[in-house]
């Protein structure tokens, strides 16, 4: 990795580069891939992401992102081997702009953007390598280690506010199990984001999810058992899977009561509470349009 490293660092537009992701953590298993983050004072040039390969010795590379797409810009570096044998190295490439905008917009404003949270994320959990600018991401980590409770009343504002869990019935009754998933991920993953946001992580993705032992040792505010209980929530019959989430988002909503009272989590639990009841009949079919006669010609 070090060649890589060195070889975005001698970029003299290259303010700083980041390791991040498992690697930066050091919880990394064998489908783990590399992540890396080059912060350029100016947008990179196509011929400049790609001189990544001989000069860090790279098996191959993928610009996932063209030169007109709007940053950050993202490249699959492959190293070792051609894909999809080497280890792959994905490369975030943004303007240090971007992250100074986007730390005034979640962090200053308290906006909950998805890939902004996700961004400072990265930050606070990687490591500075090098570049020309070495006080950078400190400062950078330094602003993002507190977490705003604005942003935390904003995030469960928004996640919080989980409607229609009575879905999971209808999937059930149409026999649509992907569909079922999909509704328990998205409560699951609402939850989830709720959780960060009361203890203080910055969390945008579902991918913040991946190891779900972790997140006990990361979560200490959460209702207990968590990892395990999720766990039931997808391998259970629906009737208990749906039981089981049911009784982790009011648990949740226990803890938003006890540690942010500005929310009103009356209002989040009316909306989660909401049902709707099946017809036992169900409606006609439609019929088709009756015909209109013609009226008669007026006489002569």
């Amino acid at each position: 990795m070090q060649p890589v490293l060195e070889a975005y660092a001698a970029f003299a537009a290259v303010d700083a580069v980041m390791l991040g992701g498992s690697t930066a953590r050091g919880d990394s298993d064998r489908w783990s891939d590399t992540e890396v983050g080059v912060f350029w004072s100016r947008p990179p040039t196509v011929e400049e992401r790609a001189a990544i390969v001989p000069a860090a010795h790279a098996a191959d590379i993928r610009l996932v992102s063209g030169a007109d797409a709007n940053p950050p810009w993202y490249d699959h570096v492959y190293l070792g081997a051609e894909r999809p044998y080497g280890l792959m190295v994905e490369v975030v490439h943004t303007p240090t702009s971007v992250v100074e905008a986007t730390l005034d917009t979640v962090l200053g404003s308290c906006q909950p953007d998805g890939p902004g949270l996700d961004a400072i994320k990265g930050i606070v959990e990687g490591r500075d390598v090098t570049g020309a600018r070495a006080d950078l991401v400190a400062g950078w980590q330094a602003r993002a280690a507190t977490y705003p409770r604005g942003l935390a009343i904003a995030v469960v504002q928004r996640d919080g506010a989980i409607e229609q869990f009575w879905r999971w019935r209808m999937h059930v009754d149409r026999d649509n199990p992907l569909l079922l998933a999909r509704e328990f991920m998205r409560v699951s993953s609402q939850m989830l984001n709720v959780l960060h946001a009361l203890n203080g992580r910055y969390c945008g993705h579902p991918s913040a999810f991946k190891r779900l032992d972790a997140l006990e040792h990361d979560l200490t505010i959460a209702p207990p058992a968590l990892a395990t209980r999720l766990r039931s929530v997808f391998s259970q019959p629906a009737p208990e899977g749906a039981a089981i989430l049911r009784t982790l988002v009011e648990e949740t909503y226990n803890l938003v009561e006890a540690h942010l009272p500005e929310v009103d989590v009356d209002r989040l639990r009316t909306l989660f509470r909401s049902d709707r009841h099946p017809l036992d009949t169900p409606p006609p079919a439609a019929h088709s349009a009756q015909t209109i006669p013609t009226p008669a010609p007026d006489p002569d």
